[in-house]
């Protein structure tokens, strides 16, 4: 990759945001990582080609209010959905929310690596 896409990584468990980091740098992407909703809402902005894999359930904010802000703000960035343990209601939101998709953890490298390259085509769908 001449010009590797950025992978937005916001989970509040540390292991989680290793493994992505790793398995995605491996691939070829460039990765930032966030412990949460209000650490990537701080971080510099960016708008550059990327994809964000957003932890449904974080403390303080969820990542369902926190794409909900982002598209409030404009912040359009496709987002995909991850989540190891989930409330019906919250699955639900997330779900319906036009996410890129909703990946339950564990997942396998191979459902991670299909839903960032559909999200990034989103992503230029969005730019053009």
């Amino acid at each position: 990759m001449s010009n590797p896409a950025l992978i937005e990584v916001v989970d509040d468990d540390a292991d989680i945001r290793r493994m992505l980091q790793l398995v995605l740098e491996a691939r070829g992407f460039k990765v930032r990582t966030h412990d949460g909703a209000h650490a990537y809402l701080a971080a510099e902005p960016l708008t550059e080609r990327r994809v964000m894999l957003l932890d449904v359930r974080m403390p303080k904010m969820t990542g369902v209010e926190l794409q909900a802000l982002m598209l409030k703000t404009g912040d359009r960035i496709p987002v995909i959905f991850m989540s190891g343990e989930s409330l019906p209601h919250e699955t639900l939101a997330a779900q319906q929310s036009n996410a890129v998709t909703f990946l339950w953890k564990p997942f396998r490298t191979e459902a991670l690596l299909n839903a960032v390259s559909h999200g990034l085509a989103m992503y230029d769908q969005l730019s053009k």
